[in-house]
């Protein structure tokens, strides 16, 4: 059985044509020249309308029952139809042309097209030439932008075949607009209007890729598009098929299927016809782009944002966002719809006052479909806080929602913003002004938790000079030395200190010990004094020790300690003088020196000062702040012990 395409406009198949031609013939008996003559003779067929319609064969056998029950109604409704038929026939005629004036020509649909140079085109007027066939198009004319009229003989290379242009094959300077004039009678005119885009065969421009083919199956077809496949439609031609610009073999059908389809499918795929025309081979291509999606499955939706029941705070007129957020699946474009209700009305995307903006997105990590919709209140107002807005997700298997309200945001929020600011700027402040008594006062907190043991068994050692100063100088710094030192540091504070003359045992050998302290010690003290005839050279010709008896051996604990300070960067040094510099500065000091007093000043002394001697005064806060923290623990005191014993087993070996 041959099934028929759109029976119900075939002519033959409906009876209103048969009514039709019967209409015509009687109207035709009359011989109407003129819209005045017809209407002269709808006036005189109304006067005896059964008469006149009787008359009519069609409607003797179809219609004489609708005669007794209208009573001639249906002649003026037949005439009026009968009338437009008319004019149309009228306008055929060219006996009666001089009376119709032609409408202008309107534009009925306009497209754009990219193709490549080289290759054959077939361009049709409209996307749907069904459509102008079952039409009954009387004429078409083609042209190239409104002005150059194109030829139908096939010789040329751009021709047309009624509704279908072909450049055999196409150039870079086709480029432009064609528009196609349709006129269906002297009283119907469309203008079809597609721009064609040459663009170069190589490299391969992407702008002529059709629509992608986006699938998550295990087979996949790829359709060739109709403009290649219509020309290959009746076999006479070959079509094969490419991948990537590479032939995939035994292919020629029009859908191309993929079986198994992974990643490694995804790619451009080209169909080509290959087809002759005057004894010329030529060659049409399309090409589109596969593309493997992930598996995808839908879930019931769970709204992210807002949380039901939450409060938004907001300022009146102010522009104020509410986010609905919603998750539904795994890798789902579709099929998932959110909103936002305002009391219990849906708002629009562009509502006065208000708008929507619906975006969806596929996580890339996790492939989460997210369905976002954003409200927008332009102005907030009264009535917005009495208001309910409920976000809305719904999929096919099931609707949920949450509510949120808005609140004025309080002062008191702002007030806590200011004292918040105001709190981190005294604290600032304070951190910038006792950041030393901040410091000593954690260090006493967590000194429970100092560092672990290292080894160490003095927490400073300390190097002074007694050579090159005057007698009150010299009382000065044994006094600083011997008593103060010890006094604060030791016995108020917990430090351990190294001091020669003091700590000491006769007969040890000077640059033994100097090495074995020092490397036993965690800070370097050096006390500096005034004095014109040390410190000069590398060598040096003071000393540093408790003696004023001076030899080479007695300076080796300068300069031991300036190599672990400065070369082997192992001790922190923390610089102590006493009494003014005079007019020549640090400029006595060995280079070593002078360069610690650029990195760091030295701390001032000044003996006799109220609070001197306590531990709590600006000065002894900073000596304590570069100190490092006080051990006391058992360990620290037995491993002093055990360096005291190695130190008398050496001196009786």
């Amino acid at each position: 059985m041959n099934v028929l395409e759109w029976p119900s406009q075939s002519q033959d198949l409906n009876p209103i044509k048969h009514l039709w031609r019967d209409l015509k013939i009687a109207v035709q008996r009359h011989s109407p020249s003129n819209l005045t003559e017809l209407e002269g003779l709808q006036r005189r067929m109304g006067e005896t309308p059964q008469i006149q319609w009787r008359q009519v064969p069609v409607l003797q056998k179809m219609c004489s029952f609708t005669f007794r029950l209208v009573d001639g109604g249906l002649m003026f409704l037949l005439l009026g139809l009968t009338r437009i038929s008319a004019q149309r026939e009228m306008s055929l005629n060219p006996t009666t042309i001089g009376h119709y004036t032609e409408s202008p020509c309107k534009l009925f649909d306009k497209y754009k097209t990219t193709v490549t140079e080289g290759e054959a085109l077939s361009l049709p007027a409209y996307y749907d030439l069904s459509e102008l066939v079952w039409a009954s198009v009387t004429e078409f004319t083609w042209y190239r932008n409104r002005t150059q009229e194109l030829p139908s003989s096939e010789e040329e290379r751009v021709h047309h075949h009624g509704p279908v242009l072909f450049f055999l094959p196409l150039l870079i300077n086709d480029s432009d607009q064609y528009y196609t004039y349709w006129r269906k009678a002297a009283d119907t005119c469309h203008i079809f209007m597609t721009e064609v885009i040459v663009v170069k065969a190589q490299p391969f421009d992407h702008s002529v890729l059709f629509t992608d083919i986006s699938e998550s199956a295990d087979n996949i077809a790829i359709p060739c598009p109709d403009r290649v496949e219509k020309l290959c439609q009746d076999g006479k031609e070959n079509l094969a098929w490419y991948k990537n610009f590479s032939p995939i073999p035994n292919e020629s059908e029009r859908n191309l299927w993929v079986y198994g389809a992974s990643k490694a499918d995804e790619g451009i795929y080209t169909c080509v016809c290959t087809w002759e025309h005057n004894g010329t081979v030529l060659n049409t291509s399309a090409s589109r782009r596969l593309k493997i999606q992930a598996p995808s499955a839908s879930h019931p939706p769970q709204i992210n944002l807002p949380r039901n029941g939450s409060t938004e705070t907001t300022d009146l007129y102010t522009t104020k966002k509410l986010r609905c957020e919603a998750f539904c699946g795994q890798n789902i474009e579709d099929n998932c719809h959110v909103w936002w209700e305002m009391n219990g009305v849906k708002v629009r995307s562009q509502q006065q006052g208000y708008s929507v903006n619906t975006t969806s997105e596929v996580e890339v990590s996790s492939m989460r479909s997210i369905f976002t919709a954003i409200l927008t209140i332009n102005t907030v107002t009264i009535k917005d806080l009495q208001s309910k807005f409920t976000c809305v997700a719904m999929n096919d298997q099931q609707w949920i929602y949450a509510v949120v309200t808005l609140k004025l945001r309080g002062f008191m929020f702002m007030y806590l913003c200011v004292v918040l600011v105001f709190f981190f700027l005294l604290a600032a402040v304070a951190v910038k002004v006792f950041d030393i008594d901040l410091a000593l006062f954690f260090r006493g907190v967590f000194k429970c938790y100092g560092r672990s043991e290292d080894g160490k068994v003095y927490d400073a050692y300390v190097v002074y000079q007694m050579d090159g100063v005057d007698k009150d100088m010299e009382e000065k710094v044994y006094h600083f030395v011997s008593s103060v030192l010890p006094n604060v540091l030791e016995q108020k504070c917990g430090f351990r200190l190294f001091i020669h003359g003091r700590d000491d045992l006769p007969g040890e050998d000077h640059m033994e010990l100097v090495e074995d302290c020092m490397r036993l010690s965690r800070r370097l003290i050096v006390i500096l004094t005034p004095s014109s005839s040390t410190w000069s050279g590398s060598g040096g010709q003071g000393s540093w020790g408790c003696s004023s008896l001076l030899t080479t051996a007695e300076d080796y604990d300068c300069q031991v300690g300036l190599l672990q300070a400065l070369v082997h960067s192992e001790m922190n040094v923390i610089l102590i003088q006493l009494g003014d510099m005079g007019e020549g500065g640090y400029t006595h000091l060995p280079p070593g020196l002078q360069h610690l007093v650029r990195k760091s000043a030295p701390l001032m002394w000044q003996e006799g000062r109220r609070g001197s001697m306590l531990p709590n005064s600006s000065f002894w806060k900073r000596v304590r702040y570069m100190m490092p923290w006080p051990r006391h623990s058992t360990s620290y005191n037995n491993q002093l012990m055990t360096v005291l014993c190695e130190r008398s087993e050496g001196l009786r070996a």
